[in-house]
């Protein structure tokens, strides 16, 4: 069992995270992301396969799943998909997928838990480690060396969560329950010292069940994964651990393999996936909402159609949105001659008629006006989340609340917005959706 870490180590571990931290906040969402995260601050959903997929597949998954984070396997002599099986995963390959947002779940499956039912018929003799204690230690460590190695090699930096996979053993086997234990300790421990965040996957009724005893009882010097991925196939894309984990134990640091051994179909590239549901890095933050005008608040209750000599908020509103066009310089509340000339003004760049009436397309197209980033998806957070979410509220003429969080309200009310404009009604924005929006297309 470790000692507790001198003050020295454990202020060189701290600085690490907190740059870890720093960078997630400066980088929002998963549709914001340029560097690896790994995973960072996130909730939503992943999904993990043997083999890192092509270019092509991540590009069509990207744009029309609604995963935003795949486990890759980088590490360990007891992988299935080692890196002669590894043909597509490089660091170049983590960094392009980074830049469209993706979020990786680094996987080490090195050594298995002594009791393990190792298969020898398999491709890949899984090796077990040493029911003896010291040894167990010292294996530990070095397939966290190999973890962290492979990480660097693949650009994935300190504060990233390495995950150990820890497959189903009986831990009613006190002898190889506590082996494992004491290799999940030493996994951790050494870890931190490289800097990195450890993370412990493994079946719920497994190493689990035993971690989160370990951590109930407080065990005095056992350095704790930071995060927990527990296996428990029920089918829930939620990160409750049924029987096997405690509400009170690692509160946002989870995540959930919910189903595995599917074969799903995105954008013609089909994939054998498990699936998984994220909720990581603790409370989600969300950027605060822009207040471009002081006269004006861009959520309303309605948008409702508005003409020459209407007045009130959603008149400041509507001028506020054509002065971010630079096409407004003051916020009234009076619809006068110059709200009408500044409200054809757009639509004439439109290609609509210059009736200067705003109706429910022009708030919607007003209102969608700004970046356009290359997918949003359920866990995308920022500025144009709450644009997008306003948008579809003036499109469908449905309230959204705008959270700046894409929540499953977001996702229905994208699908629905999509089947009504006879496109494919995936639950993601992208290009096309975007578009529609630009053009004033109603839900």
């Amino acid at each position: 069992m470790s000692l507790v870490p001198s003050s020295a180590k454990l202020r060189a571990y701290v600085v690490v995270v907190a740059a870890a931290v720093l960078a997630t906040l400066m980088i929002g969402g998963p549709a914001q992301a340029a560097t690896p995260q790994a995973p960072g601050n996130f909730r939503g959903y992943g999904f993990d396969a043997c083999v890192a997929p092509e270019q092509a597949a991540m590009d069509q998954w990207n744009l029309k799943s609604p995963f935003s984070a795949i486990g890759i396997y980088i590490s360990g002599h007891s992988r299935y998909c080692g890196d002669a099986y590894q043909p597509n995963l490089s660091k170049e390959w983590v960094a392009k997928n980074a830049a469209n947002g993706w979020r990786f779940i680094p996987i080490h499956v090195g050594y298995q838990a002594p009791c393990f039912p190792v298969n020898k018929k398999s491709r890949v003799i899984k090796k077990t480690m040493s029911t003896t204690i010291a040894t167990a230690r010292k294996q530990a460590v070095s397939d966290a060396k190999e973890s962290v190695a492979s990480a660097i090699k693949y650009g994935l930096g300190k504060g990233s969560t390495l995950y150990l996979d820890i497959e189903a053993y009986n831990r009613k086997n006190a002898d190889c329950d506590n082996a494992t234990m004491q290799f999940v300790d030493a996994w951790t421990e050494q870890l931190h010292a490289a800097g990195y965040l450890s993370g412990l996957y493994s079946s719920g009724s497994a190493a689990i069940v035993s971690i989160d005893k370990i951590r109930m009882a407080n065990t005095p010097g056992f350095d704790l994964p930071d995060q927990i991925w527990n296996a428990w196939t029920n089918q829930e894309a939620n990160t409750d651990g049924g029987p096997y984990l405690a509400d009170d134990g690692w509160v946002q640091q989870r995540l959930h393999q919910y189903d595995n051994g599917l074969w799903i179909t995105y954008g013609g590239y089909k994939l054998n996936i498990d699936k998984n549901f994220l909720d990581v890095g603790g409370k989600i933050r969300i950027p605060a909402d822009a207040k471009p005008c002081k006269k004006a608040d861009l959520t309303l209750a309605s948008y409702p159609t508005l003409k020459l000599g209407a007045k009130g908020a959603a008149v400041s509103t509507l001028q506020c949105l054509l002065k971010q066009r630079g096409l407004k310089k003051t916020v009234s509340g009076g619809f006068g001659v110059g709200t009408q000339k500044a409200v054809n003004t757009y639509r004439a760049s439109k290609g609509w008629s210059t009736s200067g009436v705003a109706g429910r397309g022009t708030w919607t197209a007003l209102l969608s006006e700004g970046s356009k980033p290359r997918v949003l998806k359920y866990g995308s957070v920022g500025e144009p989340v709450f644009r997008l979410q306003r948008a579809l509220s003036a499109a469908t003429g449905k309230a959204l609340k705008p959270t700046g969080f894409y929540n499953q309200k977001t996702v229905a009310a994208v699908k629905a917005y999509r089947k009504t404009n006879k496109i494919s009604t995936y639950g993601t924005t992208e290009a096309t959706v975007w578009a529609l929006l630009a053009a004033g297309n109603k839900g």
